[in-house]
């Protein structure tokens, strides 16, 4: 049951990425290698939160879903975690769109700069 809430409790925030990830392609924000990096950055944290608890159970020898050693406190842990993921991802995404924004006042203003010398 445990292994469930941890489930359903950071499924949302890997569909939030993911519907974030495919607006920005969609608007041409971001390339199309990089919405593929993304895809699979997302995937692949899902999938790691998905299969870690199983996997440690089967190399432990038990059940592969049994969750009576899961506390509130590895869920609460791995949400946090996985939202944190998610925030320093945003977060980077707006650091990337500052520094083109930047980088295309600058060259423009070097063109004018360089039309006013003239």
């Amino acid at each position: 049951m445990r292994y469930l809430v941890l489930l359903l409790l950071n499924l949302p925030i890997v569909l939030l990425a993911l519907v974030n990830t495919v607006t920005l392609y969609k608007l041409k924000k971001i390339s199309k290698q990089k919405f593929r990096h993304q895809v699979l950055i997302w995937f692949g944290i899902f999938v790691v939160v998905a299969g870690s608890f199983p996997a440690f159970n089967w190399i432990s020898g038990r059940p592969l879903f049994a969750s009576e050693n899961f506390s509130t406190f590895d869920i609460v842990q791995t949400t946090v975690i996985v939202y944190l993921l998610y925030i320093l991802n945003k977060q980077r995404q707006r650091i990337d769109n500052v520094e083109k924004i930047i980088r295309d006042l600058h060259t423009e203003l070097s063109i004018k700069l360089s039309e006013k010398k003239k």
